[in-house]
C-alpha cells in the first residue's frame, strides 16, 4: 500500500521527478568524467587502469649464467645501481621518449628489494610528503631488485593496456641505450661491457575492467533515490506552508466559512423548533 502511494505521489510530481532524473544523469557523468566547459570536453577519470611487467637481466657478453668461471656478484651490485638509476628523473625522461609519453605524467618509485617486509617498503613521512605530487600521475613505474640476483623487475601502470605494455617495454630499451652510450663514449672493450637483456616482452592486463560503468550506474540510482525520497516530503511541507498563512489570517477559506454558516443555521432551527410546533413565539 505504501509503495503504491509513493508511486502515486511521484506521478503527481512527475515534472520534479524528471528534473531529478536529469540531475542523476549529470552526477553519473561527473563521477566518471572530468567536465570542461571551455572548451566543452569530457576526459575519462582513471577508475580503471592496466598494468604490465617485465624483467631485465644484467649479464656479460658471453652470459655468466652459461659460464661457471664468471662471477655473478659484481652483476648483482650493478643491477642495484641500474634499478636506482631507472627511478631518477633523467631515466624517466629517457623512458618517456621511448614510450612516446609525456615525462611529466610519469611517476617512478623504487627500487625495492624483493621479499622485504611491508614496513621496510612503505615510505617515511618525509619521503611520503614528496610523493603526494605524483599521486595523480597517469603513468606509474615501480622497480624491484633482488640483491642476490642480477635482475630488475619493472612494473608499469597506465590508463590503457596498450600504454602499460609500451611503458614497461620502454624501460629496458632506455636503459640499454643509456649504458651503450656510456660504453661507446669511454671506448669500453666489448668483452668487458655489461649486457642488458629483457626477459621476454611485457605481460599484463586491465585492472577494474568496467569500473566506470559500475560507478556511473551506482551514482545515478543513489542520486535518483535520494531525490525521490526528498521530493514527497518537500511537496507536503510546501503545501502546508502555503495553506498556513491563509488559515491563520482569520478569514478562512470559503469552504470553511460555508461550513460555519451551515452549522449556525442548524443550531438556530433547533432553538426555534418548539415555538414553530406550537405556532407561538
Amino acid at each position: 500500500m505504501e509503495v503504491a502511494r509513493t508511486f502515486r505521489g511521484l506521478w503527481r510530481n512527475r515534472l520534479w521527478f524528471a528534473i531529478g532524473t536529469v540531475v542523476a544523469v549529470a552526477a553519473a557523468i561527473v563521477s566518471v568524467y572530468q567536465v570542461s566547459l571551455f572548451p566543452p570536453t569530457l576526459t575519462s577519470r582513471t577508475n580503471e587502469f592496466a598494468t604490465a611487467s617485465t624483467q631485465i637481466l644484467v649479464d656479460t657478453p658471453n652470459s655468466s649464467f652459461a659460464n661457471l668461471e664468471e662471477e655473478v656478484d659484481p652483476l648483482n651490485y650493478r643491477a642495484g645501481v641500474f634499478a636506482r638509476f631507472l627511478a631518477s628523473p633523467e631515466a624517466v625522461a629517457l623512458i618517456a621518449r621511448e614510450a612516446d609519453l609525456p615525462d611529466d605524467a610519469i611517476e617512478a618509485q623504487g627500487p625495492y628489494e624483493q621479499g622485504q617486509p611491508l614496513f621496510a617498503i612503505e615510505p617515511t613521512a618525509e619521503k611520503r610528503s614528496t610523493q603526494i605530487i605524483g599521486e595523480r600521475a597517469l603513468y606509474r613505474l615501480r622497480f624491484e631488485n633482488n640483491p642476490n640476483m642480477p635482475l630488475i623487475s619493472v612494473y608499469a601502470q597506465a590508463p590503457t593496456d596498450e600504454e602499460a605494455h609500451r611503458l614497461a617495454d620502454a624501460a629496458p630499451v632506455a636503459l640499454q641505450h643509456y649504458v651503450r652510450g656510456i660504453q661507446e663514449t669511454q671506448n669500453t672493450p666489448k668483452k668487458r661491457r655489461v649486457t642488458l637483456r629483457q626477459l621476454g616482452d611485457a605481460s599484463g592486463g586491465t585492472v577494474n575492467a568496467g569500473a566506470n560503468v559500475q560507478i556511473a550506474v551506482l551514482v545515478f540510482f543513489v542520486v535518483l533515490v535520494l531525490w525521490s525520497l526528498l521530493l514527497i516530503p518537500a511537496r507536503t511541507i510546501v503545501r502546508g506552508w502555503r495553506k498556513g498563512p491563509r488559515d491563520g489570517g482569520g478569514g478562512g477559506s470559503p469552504r470553511s466559512n460555508d461550513h460555519g454558516q451551515n452549522g449556525d443555521n442548524a443550531e438556530a432551527k433547533r432553538a426555534l423548533r418548539p415555538y414553530l410546533e406550537r405556532g407561538t413565539f
